[in-house]
């Protein structure tokens, strides 16, 4: 089960976000497709695992690429964005115990 599907951190997630995922893995970016837009702007490379928040206005926020390995961690980047520590600090400090 992934760490995001566990009760405590689905809980937390579903309180401050609406979420949305896709399979990028066998995805093809067509160019001309306007609805690709925020996949080619967001994960042009089709990393996988990635979770990136974006703001109300659409603007990238944070982003975790590859597996976040615990509840902890999660719990964490919940925090960063929900309390907009990312206004003072990057995801990687943060994640580490600053700020």
């Amino acid at each position: 089960m992934s760490v995001l599907r566990t009760p405590e951190v689905a809980a937390q997630y579903k309180k401050y976000f609406v979420g949305a995922e896709a399979d990028f893995g066998e995805l093809q970016l067509d160019d001309d497709d306007p609805g690709h837009a925020m996949v080619k702007r967001h994960n042009p490379r089709k990393f996988r695992p990635v979770v990136v928040f974006l703001d109300s206005t659409g603007k990238e926020v944070a982003r975790q690429v590859g597996m976040i390995k615990d509840k902890n961690e999660a719990l964490r980047l919940q925090r960063f964005v929900a309390e907009k520590h990312y206004l003072k600090t990057d995801w990687k400090t943060f994640r580490a115990g600053g700020s």
